[in-house]
């Protein structure tokens, strides 16, 4: 048995950048990550890495500026985590497009509103895409460049776990499987090899968060929506942006690794089949804007499980049921964009240094 100051229970890079931002601010204090590495497959390591807070977010409430304040974070972030780490982190800032042909009507609200939020873009003609893009299908019709980035999250998921180590935080991997408490305060984590005492205990576990919280005896609404997608394996010349567009994302990983091609959004449990057929009408829709695509040797497929809370907002926070507990999950699609400006604000909230809560991530609107 061991003696916390914070037990983090989840080891993708959500629970690893909590450690992380944790050791870096109490150096002193003892910090351990538990979790089954086989976990973080099915969402840290199976994203794509697209940082897109204004190609995804319609409005300009709380989570879009939050989205839009992890953005601007990600440069230092990655500089910080690999200076410690020592593993290098592919971003690229070099932007996303949005294809006329893909968003149709929304074109002029999508303007409107990156003009509104004064969000870095430009609007590229056929002719100008032509020119820069010439590997895109010519019926794309005109672009919108929108100033966006990309991380290799895989790349991120290995360097912060490296970093943590470095600080000194312990990795466990085992399963979590309850804890010991009483009616206001956790004592310890039971997992598959023993207990985890601590003083602090974070609930980071993502799709798995809802589990663990019926052990606590709270309804945490959180269940995983299954993305199924693909690696294929086309020259990094290709394409130097993400694209959205066709009910799909293209995102080149660059460095020889190929595009990733996404993703459904499957309401079905912990379901982690593969479907030929799935994969293949991705292949097909993202063909149609990158022609290369087509016939591209297929390196890997996967499916990823998002944790998405019922109103698709992430659940950040300290509990108002037990004093000693703190969630990160809920992150849905933009857990890898929000990496940065969560761990943050969780650090901050762990810590005591007591960054202003805000309500729209609160535990407390479930009662948590």
């Amino acid at each position: 048995m061991s003696h916390n100051d914070v037990v983090i229970v989840g080891a993708g890079v959500i629970g690893h950048s909590i450690a992380f931002k944790i050791k870096q601010a109490r150096p002193g204090w003892s910090v351990v990550v538990l979790g089954d590495p086989m976990h973080s497959l099915a969402a840290s390591r199976a994203a794509a890495g697209m940082l897109a807070p204004f190609c995804e977010c319609r409005e300009a409430n709380r989570f879009f500026h939050f989205c839009r304040e992890s953005l601007d974070k990600y440069p230092d972030f990655i500089r910080d985590v690999s200076a410690v780490s020592g593993i290098g982190v592919y971003l690229s800032t070099d932007g996303s497009i949005m294809p006329e042909n893909s968003i149709g009507e929304q074109w002029d609200e999508r303007l409107q509103f990156f003009k509104e939020e004064n969000v870095p873009h430009a609007v590229w003609s056929p002719a100008t895409v032509r020119e820069k893009l010439p590997h895109l299908s010519p019926h794309v019709g005109a672009c919108i460049w929108v100033g966006e980035a990309q991380v290799n999250n895989r790349q991120l998921h290995d360097a912060l776990a490296a970093a943590s180590a470095k600080l000194g935080v312990t990795v466990e991997t085992a399963n979590v499987t309850g804890f010991r408490r009483d009616d206001s305060e956790l004592f310890a984590a039971v997992t598959d090899t023993g207990e985890v005492t601590g003083k602090r205990f974070v609930l980071a576990a993502g799709s798995w968060s809802q589990q663990l919280g019926s052990v606590l005896g709270v309804s945490l609404p959180v269940r995983p929506i299954k993305g199924q997608m693909c690696r294929v394996d086309v020259d990094d010349l290709t394409l130097a942006y993400t694209i959205h567009g066709l009910c799909t994302y293209i995102a080149p990983w660059r460095q020889g690794n190929g595009m990733v091609l996404g993703s459904t959004m499957e309401d079905r449990g912990f379901d982690g089949l593969i479907q030929d057929d799935v994969i293949q009408a991705i292949i097909d829709r993202a063909a149609v804007i990158l022609p290369a695509l087509k016939d591209a040797p297929l390196i890997e497929t996967w499916a990823g499980l998002r944790p998405a809370a019922e109103d698709r907002m992430p659940v950040m926070g300290a509990s108002s049921r037990f004093h000693n507990l703190f969630y990160s999950t809920g992150h849905f699609r933009n857990g890898i964009l929000l990496t940065p400006n969560q761990a943050d604000y969780m650090a901050g909230m762990v810590t005591g240094e007591m960054p202003d809560r805000i309500a729209e991530f609160d535990p407390a609107r479930y009662g948590l």
